[in-house]
């Protein structure tokens, strides 16, 4: 038995994705942000710097794996599956850079971009300014990836999985974004049409 602690974000998104792509059956525990809940004791010991997504795994025996953050998540279940990762080493090699560009880049300047753009109570021109250059170049590096491949790795992957979610917030907050970047919007608009990452996106409702 699987359960998933997780929130409506991008990263709480790539692990539902994942799990309904894979077709894992799983519980949802919504985690209340707004009341603290990530914070309490019993959510520490699944995930021990308070962030979701977070899951929990029944085994044989009465034993409880946790895992915490998207991309243990990610990266344990497809490897586990054997799924949604290259066998070819190449390939495999090249899953894991993008995989990992959106783990450590994208994502991470996203959610920063958003905090000193939008929620800051002081605008912070050198910090905004900052963020939004990072975030153009990992724009720019999908876009001419995706001119070149139907998918990141080739094939779908993870690596689509763990980009997806940021690309589709950016989409949502509008400005234009994508039109500034065709073949990123062609992916976009490819992934956002599969039906697990549909289901995945509604999670939790």
């Amino acid at each position: 038995m699987l359960t998933l602690y997780t929130f409506p974000t991008p990263n709480g998104h790539k692990a539902s994705i994942l799990l309904e792509e894979l077709g894992l059956s799983y519980a949802v525990h919504r985690v209340d942000l707004a009341a603290g809940e990530n914070k309490r004791p019993d959510f520490l010991a699944l995930s021990p710097i308070t962030k979701i997504p977070a899951l929990v795994e029944e085994l044989p025996g009465g034993r409880v794996r946790r895992l915490f953050g998207s991309g243990a998540i990610l990266l344990h279940f497809a490897e586990r599956t054997g799924r949604l990762m290259p066998e070819d080493p190449d390939e495999r090699a090249e899953a894991m850079s993008w995989f990992m560009l959106g783990v450590s880049d994208l994502g991470p300047t996203a959610i920063d971009m958003q905090r000193f753009a939008a929620r800051a109570p002081d605008r912070i021109p050198h910090a905004i300014d900052l963020y939004k250059g990072e975030l153009m170049r990992c724009y720019a590096a999908l876009e001419e990836r995706l001119g070149a491949v139907e998918h990141l790795a080739g094939a779908y992957s993870i690596a689509d999985v763990a980009c997806f979610p940021f690309i589709a917030a950016a989409a949502v907050a509008g400005g234009g974004l994508l039109d500034r970047f065709p073949n990123l919007k062609r992916w976009h608009d490819t992934v956002a049409e599969r039906p697990a990452v549909r289901r995945g996106m509604a999670v939790p409702d």
